[in-house]
């Protein structure tokens, strides 16, 4: 669906977003069987995977990652860019120590290593460590969107990701905290429903309880 003109929240496995408008950024790629509802949405509205012209993940986890190979297949020229700190994961030189366990999705290299507070794509980098080593949640100022991926939950409320699924709970938390400095309207999360409206307040009076 089409949250804010030009930007579309794919729900799948764990939820995708897409900017259509200027170059094509997709975020996420969810599951491998996942990757085919991205395909098929981007066909409902006119488009194919070759008009993609980067690709974010926002963190080393199978369901985010592990459709990445059968979309970049697809559009080799896509520029696929990591935070840092999980860029090797991601592109499995490394073997990723935390939850949950050993991953098998298909290497994909790495284009860009993101950096925390960099601009790229029109958005700002925000690593949000915990979830993963590189967790990143994406801002874009000009339309008020927070592309929060893994950073927090929105299936029953506003809160954390499982501790179950986190290398460092403590280091989760704080970065919530860290996001709730920083001002937004509209939040899309890997998994929940996306927040329309007032998701800055929402943050920061879910920070205040950590």
């Amino acid at each position: 669906m089409e949250v804010v003109k030009g930007v579309h929240y794919i729900e799948t496995y764990a939820g995708c977003v897409l900017y259509s408008d200027g170059r094509m950024v997709l975020v996420d790629t969810s599951s491998d069987a996942g990757a085919k509802d991205v395909l098929a949405y981007l066909k409902r509205i006119g488009h194919a995977a070759r008009d993609i012209g980067s690709i974010v993940i926002t963190h080393t986890h199978p369901d985010h990652v592990s459709g990445l190979a059968a979309i970049k297949g697809q559009v080799p020229g896509a520029e696929v860019a990591v935070h840092r700190d999980d860029a090797d994961y991601v592109a499995r030189t490394r073997d990723y120590p935390g939850p949950p366990g050993t991953q098998r999705h298909q290497p994909v290299p790495i284009d860009v290593r993101l950096e925390d507070q960099q601009a790229y794509e029109g958005f700002l980098v925000i690593h949000c460590p915990g979830h993963t080593p590189g967790s990143i949640a994406l801002l874009d100022r000009e339309r008020k969107v927070l592309v929060a991926g893994d950073t927090m939950n929105h299936e029953k409320g506003l809160g954390p990701m499982s501790d179950d699924y986190n290398i460092d709970p403590r280091a989760h938390r704080q970065s919530i905290k860290k996001l709730a400095d920083y001002e937004f309207e509209v939040v899309l999360f890997g998994h929940g429903a996306p927040i329309a409206k007032g998701g800055a307040a929402q943050v920061q009076a879910l920070a205040a309880k950590l």
